[in-house]
């Protein structure tokens, strides 16, 4: 073999258009020869039969189904051996990953750009990650992101937040089924995905068709730009302070050197502002000061969970040690309290930001005021 195989990996929940952009590709390849790996939840690939039993289809392409669990967790390691299987038959020019609908992306990307197999073999060595695809349907994820309360929907809450990491994690972004929005529609849900991920190749499509060209062999995933540790100061790595937009959509980060007083930052989040359409960032609770707990918010979902701890909590030897590995750490460390911190990452339409920042203020612990720690809210129960 005398070359490294491209991989485009291709994400979007269901029905997004994911097995139809496939099919394009196939029927535009020209004389290339494909590889295509596809990942399906269930025992049953349906989206394997549909490709094969496709006219696209041909001999000189080959296809491995991945069945019964996701890439991105289960399933991990037969990725990587189908991957390094394809790219050193010398049978194939590119390769193609389905993920399944509910694969979060960046976890796909890791496992290529570190993965060895079963037998310790690089997968860097015979292959490269070229391109991170997204596809949007256009239509569904505008019904989340549609300002106000809403109704509460349980499909909302299963999987916005995924999609929103689909979105934020991609080099091309495909805004599918556009043909059923009105313009205005349209406008408002372009501007609200920008703000999450303006640094992506943005294109509308109909039916996933599009230019082969802009969604293989781009060379525009950059391994150590996406995949770097992420830094606890940076919570929305991507975050866009564009200027206002039509529908003024924007954002801002709310950044304090002090704790949140758990009782106080719950009874919050009871009232939390509808037109907040994304959160994301880092929380200190006074009540657990060791502890790091991830905000993520998206639509009507929200996830609060431990992440880890504060470097601040290790031992002299290991924080000297993260300082080396952690090359972002020297300017975010405060004297006092280490790199313990809140960071909130806010975007939505018309938020009043002055009042949002204030009433996050009224949520913080202040000096030498009693705490509850017996009933603190955030407390894993064991």
């Amino acid at each position: 073999m005398t070359k490294k195989i491209p991989i485009t990996v291709i994400s979007g929940y269901l029905g997004a258009g994911k097995t139809t952009l496939i099919l394009h590709l196939l029927k535009c390849k020209m004389d290339k020869r494909v590889g295509i790996i596809v990942n399906d939840l269930a025992a049953i690939n349906v989206d394997h039969k549909t490709i094969v039993n496709s006219p696209y289809f041909s001999e000189a392409d080959r296809i491995i189904p991945i069945s019964d669990g996701t890439i991105s967790t289960s399933h991990r390691q037969k990725l990587v051996d189908a991957l390094y299987d394809l790219a050193t038959s010398d049978e194939i020019d590119l390769i193609l990953v389905e993920s399944s609908g509910v694969v979060q992306p960046d976890v796909v990307a890791a496992s290529i750009v570190k993965g060895k197999t079963s037998t310790t073999q690089e997968l860097k060595s015979v292959c490269y990650l070229d391109t991170n695809v997204t596809i949007v349907d256009g239509f569904r994820i505008l019904q989340q992101f549609l300002p106000g309360q809403g109704e509460y929907n349980q499909d909302f809450v299963a999987s916005n937040q995924l999609i929103v990491n689909q979105i934020e994690f991609c080099d091309v972004l495909l805004f599918n089924k556009i043909d059923l929005l009105t313009l205005e529609q349209k406008n408002y849900l372009q501007e609200i995905v920008r703000q999450m991920q303006p640094t992506a190749q943005f294109y509308e499509t109909k039916f996933s068709q599009i230019a082969v060209n802009k969604v293989l062999q781009t060379h525009l995933f950059n391994a150590k730009k996406s995949l770097d540790e992420l830094n606890l100061s940076d919570p929305l790595r991507l975050l866009n302070h564009a200027h206002e937009t039509q529908f003024k959509i924007n954002s801002f980060v709310y950044r304090r050197r002090c704790p949140f007083h758990p009782q106080r930052f719950n009874s919050w989040l009871d009232h939390w502002p509808p037109e907040i359409t994304r959160c994301k960032g880092v929380m200190w609770l006074k009540t657990q000061p060791a502890r790091v707990f991830t905000i993520s918010q998206s639509g009507r979902a929200m996830d609060i969970i431990p992440s880890g701890y504060w470097i601040a909590t290790l031992q002299e030897w290991e924080i000297k040690k993260m300082f080396t590995v952690r090359k972002n750490l020297a300017a975010i460390w405060d004297k006092e309290f280490g790199d313990r911190m809140i960071e909130l990452v806010f975007i939505g339409q018309n938020m009043n930001k002055d009042q949002i920042m204030h009433d996050l203020d009224t949520c913080l612990y202040q000096s030498n005021e009693p705490i509850d720690d017996v009933n603190d809210p955030f407390k894993l129960k064991h």
